[in-house]
């Protein structure tokens, strides 16, 4: 957490942070309806175009809100260092853009950082797929594997129904995709 504190290296990993916690925090202490324009709602569709990014940014429970800053946290930091801030918002957002593809594809509602999130875990666990970062030595490239497994069976076998599964893979197929472009402008971390 302190290395999110040095604003220096990560303005836009805390400006996600604080936009997240900050909508949260309003929906928790007034009334969740007051941030309803923010989610995504394809039947709200064309008045509320803009929420096909600002859904990103609204969670419903403590939860979903500690799961996605905490990737925030514990991968996102990292990742706008190896990147520098405009493709890092780049990559955040092109991973929330493509989870709400899936949703006006399916015709349905979502809120939530997951699809930026994922581009996230996948761009950094797959940019150091044999880098053993994880417990009981495990490399890196098992946190991905895992996602798109359970994420892959959730959807087959109709595991947690109200769990964006698509917004998730297609955010992490974004991740996957922006890093066989920006792998060659990495900065040392």
């Amino acid at each position: 957490m302190l290395e999110l504190l040095n604003l220096k290296k990560n303005p836009i990993s805390a400006l996600f942070l604080f936009t997240s916690t900050l909508v949260f925090l309003v929906a928790q202490g007034i009334d969740p309806e007051h941030v309803r324009f923010l989610a995504f709602d394809y039947q709200a569709l064309p008045q509320r175009w803009y929420a096909i990014l600002t859904y990103g940014f609204v969670h419903v429970d403590w939860n979903h809100i500690i799961i996605n800053m905490g990737i925030l946290i514990w991968i996102g930091i990292w990742v706008e260092r190896l990147l520098g801030s405009w493709r890092y918002i780049v990559l955040v957002v092109s991973g929330i853009l493509a989870g709400a593809i899936t949703l006006v594809l399916r015709e349905t509602a979502g809120i939530g950082f997951s699809a930026g999130a994922a581009a996230l875990l996948f761009y950094y666990n797959f940019a150091f797929p044999w880098k053993r970062e994880l417990f009981f030595n495990l490399p890196n490239i098992v946190v991905p594997v895992a996602v798109l497994v359970v994420s892959v069976g959730a959807i087959i076998f109709g595991w947690l129904p109200s769990v964006g599964h698509y917004p998730h893979i297609a955010g992490a197929l974004m991740g996957v995709v922006l890093l066989g472009i920006f792998r060659k402008h990495h900065r040392p971390i």
